[in-house]
């Protein structure tokens, strides 16, 4: 139980603290990266005096500031919404002729139409400001059928150059990035694991396994947990030349939540633990089990993170075998029976929870492989 009482690497004081560069690192490179694609479609527009060009530039802009994950789907949904906008423009209004009431008919009945079509995908959002654009300007300088053609154009045109600036500058490889956050999580459950069990088996006295440091451990495993759900959606919409498997990364950050949960309500536990005097005696391959649990928390973080498979679950296999056989025996011999009550609860749920941790282990290693 060595591992258990050394001191935890992964406590937040002991982190280096980050310079304003890499603080800031994200949002400073997507703040150059709309600028510069701005920049760019106004040059085309500027450079060959595009008629309406600067249609492209508001693209450009748009689509930059959503496509935080150097994602296709804003730049589609923008096509989509645009397209359909324009089409709708461009239909309806030789219908209705012109005029501000006819104008506003159409705009009242496209607008209608886009909007509910919003609401059931989002790909029609951008409909709407389309169809506005071109009821406002098909009035006073061309006629629908090229405003809309612009529209479409340089829509096309705007996406284009932010999709190109957003794969080719400071690309954000949304895969690896949610793997290291996931990565992140295991590290962080591996040390609260580390700070519970050495709490219950060593006793408070051990110095870093306090309770403030339990506590300090079990609110940076929560934190460390926001936004895998948004790096999971930036992970599944970005280009990749293998497909991402939503349904094993899913079930890799359930089980991963299943455990920190776990965790997080035995560190709530660990003052009842600490009660029950947990002896190791009573219980031989508690500590091998602890010992081995812990180091596949370390080995599966590093499997995570470089999409390598590190694991051998033998070893930690073989300790639950052990655990289960001492149990057997301990319960034969009712050598927990004298306790109290208020001892024996806690000493068989603390003894339980670990031996669930360790099988949830073993059942992330075997999931680790079809993170693609």
């Amino acid at each position: 139980m060595a591992s258990s009482a050394s001191p935890l690497s992964f406590s937040p004081g002991s982190t280096p603290v980050p310079g304003p560069w890499f603080r800031g690192s994200r949002s400073i490179k997507q703040g150059i990266k709309t600028g510069l694609a701005g920049t760019i479609a106004y040059a085309i527009y500027a450079g060959w005096n595009l008629p309406e060009g600067y249609w492209a530039v508001f693209t450009a802009l748009v689509v930059t500031q959503a496509n935080l994950g150097a994602s296709w789907k804003s730049a589609l949904y923008r096509t989509i919404g645009s397209t359909a906008g324009a089409v709708g423009a461009a239909l309806l209004i030789p219908l209705l002729g012109t005029g501000a009431l006819r104008a506003g008919i159409a705009l009242f009945l496209l607008a209608s139409l886009f909007g509910y079509l919003t609401a059931l995908h989002p790909s029609f959002a951008a409909a709407g400001f389309t169809v506005a654009i071109i009821l406002v300007f098909s009035t006073r300088h061309q006629e629908p059928w090229q405003l809309a053609w612009f529209r479409v154009l340089y829509t096309l045109m705007g996406t284009f150059i932010a999709f190109g600036v957003g794969v080719l500058i400071w690309p954000v490889h949304a895969r690896e990035d949610l793997r290291t956050k996931l990565a992140s999580v295991l590290e962080g459950c591996g040390a609260l694991y580390q700070a519970v069990t050495g709490a219950a088996i060593l006793g408070m006295s051990n110095g870093m396994n306090s309770q403030q440091e339990i506590q300090q451990l079990g609110r940076r495993l929560h934190d460390l947990r926001r936004g895998i759900t948004q790096q999971m959606d930036e992970a599944k919409s970005e280009l990749a030349f293998s497909r991402f498997d939503q349904g094993a990364y899913q079930a890799f950050v359930d089980l991963t939540d299943q455990v920190r949960r776990r965790l997080t309500a035995m560190a709530e536990d660990s003052n009842l633990y600490l009660h029950a005097q947990v002896q190791p005696e009573l219980v031989p391959s508690l500590p091998r089990l602890v010992e081995k649990t812990a180091h596949n928390f370390r080995t599966l973080a590093e499997s995570t993170r470089t999409h390598r498979q590190l694991l051998n679950p033998a070893e930690l296999e073989a300790a639950v075998g052990e655990l289960d056989s001492d149990l057997a025996r301990l319960r034969e011999r009712g050598a927990t029976a004298p306790f109290a009550l208020d001892r024996m609860l806690p000493f068989w749920s603390f003894v339980f929870n670990l031996r669930e941790v360790a099988q949830d282990l073993r059942q992330l290693a075997s999931g680790v492989g079809e993170l693609a």
